[in-house]
């Protein structure tokens, strides 16, 4: 594959993944959207087997929010080399979201 074509698919899986991810995801499912620079990523994060009015499931919940924001801000196999000011704003961009949607699922689950 040319650079020209490998950039061509980059590009519209990029455009394509949030899309993607609302398309499977329903009303127990908090989306996780981080920007990193141009580009942005989305994951369908389920919580429908938690209980989130007790303190352990929004523990599990956040945990899956936590490893999630990671994810799509570009955390891979443990580590980013170097971890950014752009990595740092998309992290907490996602989290701040995805915490914020998990809570009106747990008012609405209560």
């Amino acid at each position: 594959m040319s650079k020209t074509t490998l950039a061509v698919l980059a590009a519209s899986l990029t455009l394509a993944l949030p899309g993607m991810a609302s398309a499977g995801s329903n009303s127990m499912d908090v989306i996780v959207d981080g920007r990193n620079g141009a580009e942005t990523r989305s994951i369908a994060v389920p919580v429908h087997d938690l209980n989130l009015n007790s303190a352990s499931g929004l523990r599990r919940a956040d945990y899956r929010l936590i490893r999630a924001s990671k994810q799509v801000c570009g955390y891979v196999n443990g580590s980013v080399l170097p971890v950014t000011d752009d990595y740092r704003t998309c992290y907490g961009s996602a989290i701040e979201g995805a915490r914020s949607d998990l809570n009106s699922l747990a008012q609405r689950q209560g």
